[in-house]
């Protein structure tokens, strides 16, 4: 069989572009063919074989037609026709869709095209944005207008940002023509039950809905002994870890410097991913630290700490979750996406969202870490063991080329 898997990172993206080349590099070790397309990123020389979408200045104008005219994914004519030349001449059996906003892809040539080819599609939801007429989630704005109909979004003025027109409505519409357009050939890939749900409540609700969650590496994320706390002079503390790809407000940024100005005087936070202007917003009582590619050094900063934490208020099935469970190291977090489905009470605490009193008294009442809450977080964490996790997609990929 022949796979071709689109996204917009590839590679060293981290997230859905490391969930989305283990899903490829899982199916290509089967035997199969592969085809993966993105526009940013990638490991060069890893026996991907991987076709560039777009360029810079393609990126660029479809940036600035978002910013003027709401017109996320309604860019990169040339780049998506392309790309779609390029699929023909692959002629794949399957095609995995993955994020395909992000400045690079034209929906509307891309699903044309897909319904002309009238193949089977897995799209892989790694956010909301599928069935909203401009934003990836709804959460932090409290907004259910996605059920009925987008208009006057409330989310204008974040990613994908528009400065100037709202044009959610006609992005809705045309998202539901499409989209809903292939439903006999589309099936949708939830990694968290939560994200399935609301699948199920948009216009995709006729599409075939699975729930295979995200999975992570246990031979490489696993307890590492290290010498961080030594190197930072907090031996004697308890250390609390925050530890996201890109800090926003989504992420809950502003909750976690709370935090860490808040804890008792036996612990301290370490916050992991700031970019280097961020460092300078971060709280005297915080050790801060930009982000990294090291991923022993990220394993062994997990392994030293006693709890992490996590304060997003948005969030679909946070892998951060999972590979600190596999380091042995249990996490306290906002009950928001599919979070409640990576941890259960001998490994973890819940916490109602926006409860930032709530998430330090779960910090206080975790402790110091133990072996035997350790022996549990692993535990935990090898459900989601990612070959086991993916080989479902290879089941699901061979039995809808099989009913074609």
């Amino acid at each position: 069989m022949k796979l071709a898997v689109i996204n917009a990172e590839s590679g060293k993206g981290g997230g859905p572009a490391t969930i989305c080349d283990d899903i490829y590099k899982n199916y290509i070790a089967a035997g199969n063919e592969g085809l993966a397309c993105w526009a940013r990123q990638a490991n060069e020389g890893d026996g991907v074989n991987r076709y560039k979408i777009g360029n810079k200045f393609y990126l660029a104008w479809h940036l600035v037609i978002t910013r003027l005219f709401d017109a996320h994914g309604l860019g990169s004519v040339i780049a998506t026709k392309k790309l779609v030349k390029r699929l023909k001449e692959f002629q794949p059996d399957i095609v995995n869709l993955h994020n395909i906003h992000g400045y690079f892809c034209n929906y509307k040539i891309l699903f044309e095209y897909l319904k002309e080819a009238d193949i089977p599609v897995v799209w892989t939801l790694h956010d909301c944005w599928p069935f909203t007429g401009h934003c990836p989630y709804f959460d932090l704005a409290g907004c259910d207008k996605w059920k009925t109909g987008c208009h006057h979004c409330p989310e204008l003025r974040r990613y994908p940002k528009s400065i100037w027109l709202d044009k959610s409505k006609r992005n809705y519409e045309l998202k539901k023509e499409l989209f809903a357009g292939i439903s006999k050939n589309l099936t949708l890939v939830a990694p968290s039950a939560w994200l399935g749900d609301l699948a199920r409540e948009s216009f995709l609700k006729e599409c075939r809905i699975e729930v295979i969650n995200n999975g992570i590496d246990l031979d490489l994320f696993k307890p590492s002994k290290g010498e961080f706390k030594k190197s930072h002079g907090i031996e004697d503390k308890k250390m609390v870890l925050a530890l996201a790809s890109e800090w926003t407000v989504r992420k809950g940024f502003e909750d976690i410097k709370y935090i860490g100005q808040n804890l008792p005087d036996d612990y301290k936070l370490v916050i992991v991913g700031l970019q280097p202007e961020q460092v300078a917003e971060v709280p005297k009582e915080i050790i801060p630290i930009t982000r990294t590619n090291n991923v022993q050094q990220l394993i062994e900063i997990y392994s030293e700490a006693d709890v992490f934490v996590n304060a997003s208020i948005e969030d679909n099935f946070p892998t951060v979750i999972l590979e600190s469970l596999a380091c042995g190291t249990p996490v306290v977090t906002y009950d928001t996406g599919g979070c409640r489905e990576e941890i259960n009470e001998s490994c973890g605490i819940l916490v109602d969202k926006y409860d930032k009193e709530g998430l330090i008294a779960g910090i206080k009442s975790m402790g110091a870490k133990n072996e035997e809450r350790s022996k549990a977080c692993i535990e935990k964490a090898h459900y989601f063991e990612k070959k086991k996790m993916y080989d479902k997609y290879n089941g699901l990929f061979d039995e809808l080329c099989k009913n074609k």
